[in-house]
């Protein structure tokens, strides 16, 4: 099977579906991982938070972590991703080329802008496929006024160790939110697993998925 997973910026699919990913390299798929924002990672202030360089060591090794060989990094700029021709065109022009059978992007009720917009040109992009899954969305991303739903559930107890690994190798976040990020993000999947049975799991939202027999 081959996968894509579109994401607005340079830790955004770790978070969401690290542990899936990881899982299905485990399994001899194939994954493709999609950057949105290329651009440093400014304040509301315009102190750098992030510089584009940095960015990049971070996703590459995070990437790594997980398995995944191919990692393309478009140049959006972070906070300003847009939904424009341009954007579902990037994303259309990568998917017609890898022709992936699933596709993992955002969930468009997410409240941060760049989620929102990335989610609506990947779901734009995505017009000719058949098997789309949105992400779980993590706080402060996640508080919007509208629930997510999850729908499809993957066990990644034996990848969330891997995982967490992987959102390690992005120092400058991990530095910025310390260990409750994670400590966080580990109680979110102990969570979703509790509901479908196991200890660690990852939720989805479907758009639309098709069932081969």
């Amino acid at each position: 099977m081959r996968i894509v997973a579109i994401g607005a910026h340079l830790d955004d699919i770790e978070l969401a579906c690290g542990g899936t990913l990881a899982l299905a390299i485990q399994r001899g798929h194939e994954v493709l991982m999609v950057i949105a924002a290329g651009g440093p990672d400014l304040g509301y202030d315009n102190a750098i938070l992030r510089t584009s360089e940095q960015s990049a060591l971070e996703a590459e090794a995070a990437a790594k972590v997980l398995g995944v060989e191919q990692l393309i990094r478009l140049d959006f700029p972070v906070k300003d991703v847009p939904y424009s021709s341009e954007t579902v065109e990037s994303f259309d022009k990568i998917t017609k080329k890898f022709k992936p059978d699933l596709i993992f992007g955002h969930w468009p009720f997410d409240t941060h802008q760049d989620h929102q917009r990335t989610a609506l040109a990947s779901i734009s992009a995505s017009r000719y496929f058949n098997s789309i899954l949105m992400f779980e969305p993590i706080t402060p991303a996640g508080r919007s006024y509208i629930g997510f739903r999850p729908q499809m559930y993957v066990d990644i107890t034996s990848t969330i160790d891997i995982k967490i690994k992987a959102l390690k190798t992005h120092r400058s976040q991990y530095e910025r939110y310390g260990e409750r990020w994670l400590e966080a993000v580990r109680a979110r999947a102990n969570h979703r697993g509790f509901e479908m049975g196991v200890q660690y799991a990852e939720a989805y939202e479907i758009m639309r998925f098709e069932m081969k027999l």
